[in-house]
């Protein structure tokens, strides 16, 4: 282990926020303006995290982000395969209800637009990869291959179906971060992870990072710690989010998203008057 000075220390983060020179931060954005906008990004490196209950829209939560941003993206997905996300992306880029998509109950015109939004060069900033079964190796093999790709942000999709066999469960998610944490900072990317809660009492309703699975391992590993839940008897599908944990500040930062007619998630302001779709 090598032991530096305190000017080490600060030389260290004078050099890393480029304070000695002509230039921005080399920081990771998320594709999230609300979070980007005050914190500026994660560190290549950096491990966060976004959690959310069953069904409340975390893999559209990234898919969104994904689309936003303006740099290169990747996406590991341990449950859902390229039929239920290409069909979510196909939704989200031509205004297609995904259920209509997957019946293919379709018009000759909207059957063209979705021939032309595969085509689309907005595309071509993100890559995506499926780990058969979840094993911890495939994830980590696809985060160095995103990264040789010039990723800069890889999205997990999700903790807890991410397995190293042969051990307990909590011993097992504390290996699966820290493998995952040390593939992101091999191949220089941020990671974000999603992951879920435990199941809700009815007076839960607004989690906590307490409702997090192994939510004392997860605390622990993570930079940033965002939590997500449905806005009881909102009428418009909408979605709070909530910077729970940050090492860089920023714990008051809070933004909702609703779900349009296509089912994808648009950014919203947060106390916007709720419509009737």
């Amino acid at each position: 282990m090598n032991v530096i000075t305190t000017r080490d220390t600060i030389n260290e983060a004078v050099d890393v926020f480029h304070l000695d020179r002509e230039g921005y931060p080399d920081l990771v954005p998320l594709g999230i303006p609300p979070l980007d906008n005050e914190l500026g990004g994660l560190g290549p490196g950096a491990l966060g995290v976004l959690a959310s209950a069953t069904g409340v829209g975390k893999s559209s939560t990234v898919l969104a982000a994904m689309l936003a941003s303006h740099i290169k993206v990747g996406y590991i997905s341990a449950e859902d395969g390229p039929d239920v996300v290409g069909t979510r992306l196909l939704s989200a880029l031509t205004g297609i209800n995904s259920m209509r998509i997957r019946r293919k109950d379709l018009d000759e015109e909207e059957l063209a637009a979705i021939a032309k939004a595969a085509k689309a060069s907005k595309l071509d900033h993100m890559f995506f990869s499926y780990p058969l079964g979840g094993r911890c190796a495939l994830v980590e093999a696809a985060i160095r291959e995103m990264g040789e790709r010039g990723c800069r942000l890889v999205w997990c999709d999700y903790l807890q179906c991410i397995h190293v066999h042969g051990r307990e469960r909590r011993q097992e998610i504390n290996e699966v971060m820290s493998r995952i944490q040390e593939a992101g900072q091999n191949a220089g990317v941020a990671v974000m992870l999603i992951s879920q809660f435990r199941r809700l009492g009815d007076g839960e309703k607004v989690p906590q990072i307490y409702h997090l699975k192994e939510s004392g391992d997860i605390e622990n590993k993570a930079r940033i710690i965002v939590l997500a839940h449905k806005v009881a008897e909102s009428k418009d599908n909408r979605i709070r989010y909530r910077l729970a944990k940050s090492t860089y500040g920023g714990e008051y930062i809070c933004y909702d998203m609703v779900r349009d007619s296509s089912g994808t998630l648009k950014h919203a302001r947060l106390f916007d008057v709720a419509e009737d779709f």
